[in-house]
Formats: structure tokens, sequence, C-alpha cells
């Protein structure tokens, strides 16, 4: 069965593939990153714009862990090598996510430190593992797009314009607050030069 594709912006890049991943799996991933779960921090350490509790898995956590890896990438179009350790990400009820870019800020401190790693954030893929009851959608406020959170889609979108590693205005997104229950995500941030 032929798996749904649907592009929902074409400037900034911003497209959602259906039912990539099964149940099992995302739930797989969830149980590996339950176990290691810190209150998240943004570029400029702990911040009340985001609220959600995260944990950092490197590719080769297991070899489930790095065929999902593997797998995002090729729908990315980029290598592994280029992306940094997956993110799983819970919010509870009250979590959310201002709406911010993806980008490395280079004129602060910690986004120059971040950007001079790896060069710039130039895509960010999102697999939902979980679906959501209340709230918790992904919005892209210039770009009037809400993406409720079902199990196994996943969300991909340019950061920068095409084809460079200058931020895309259009790019702001954030995570609407959560209302009820819990929701899980997992992201893989691509860059413009490898990690490894």
């Amino acid at each position: 069965m032929e798996k749904l594709v649907n592009v929902l912006s074409t400037d900034p890049y911003v497209v959602v593939h259906e039912e990539i991943f099964s149940q099992e799996e995302c739930q797989h991933i969830i149980n590996v990153g339950q176990g290691v779960l810190a209150p998240a921090q943004t570029q400029g350490g702990m911040s009340d714009t985001r609220i959600s509790d995260t944990a950092w898995l490197n590719h080769y956590t297991d070899h489930l862990i790095l065929s999902f890896c593997e797998r995002i990438a090729n729908l990315v179009g980029r290598p592994l090598s280029h992306a940094e350790a997956l993110q799983v990400a819970r919010y509870g009820v009250g979590g959310k996510f201002e709406p911010h870019i993806d980008c490395y800020d280079t004129n602060s401190e910690g986004g120059n430190y971040f950007f001079s790693i790896a060069g710039q954030r130039i895509c960010t893929a999102i697999l939902y593992l979980n679906d959501t009851l209340k709230g918790g959608e992904t919005y892209f406020p210039d770009l009037n797009l809400d993406i409720k959170p079902k199990t196994g889609n996943l969300l991909i979108f340019d950061n920068c314009y095409t084809d460079t590693i200058n931020a895309h205005p259009l790019s702001i997104h954030g995570s609407r607050v959560l209302e009820e229950g819990e929701k899980w995500i997992t992201t893989l941030w691509f860059t413009e030069r490898p990690h490894y």
C-alpha cells in the first residue's frame, strides 16, 4: 500500500509523510528515550518558551534506532552523518514550545558554538510517536498551518532558503499547548556539514 505524502508548502518546503513508521517502532523509541529524559533546554539553556522533557540518543543506540534514523535521512535526502543526535521529547499537559526558527542564531554565544560544529541546521524532521487527544499541534503561524500529531507520521521542513544557509522566516513554528494526555515526538536536525 502506497503511503500518502502531503506537501503543505513549497516555500519553505513543508511535507508530511503519513504512517511511515509503525506503532511498534514508535513505541520502541519512546521506551528507549523514557529512561533518560531531562527537562528541555534551548540554545540559551533553561527556558519557559519550551516546556517538555527531552533525551538525546546516538544514531547507533541500537540497530532499530539506526535503521529508523537511516530511513528518515533517506526521506530527507541527506546523509545520516549530517544529522545531529536523535532527540526524543515528551510533552505533558501544559507542555508547549513557543514559535521559533530551528536555525542557529550565530549572534548568540550558544548558537555560534553549535554552528561552528557542523554549520547551519538546514532541515528538520519530526516524527510523531503517538496520537494526541487535545492540543499539541505543530503550527507554522505565518503559513497558517496546523499539523495534528498522529502516530508514525513524519513532518519534514526546510529551515533555510533553498541552497543557502540563510534562515527562512516562514519556517517559524511551535507546538501548541497540550491540553490532554501526552505528546511524544522525535526530531532529527540536518546540518550543512557532517558530524562524523
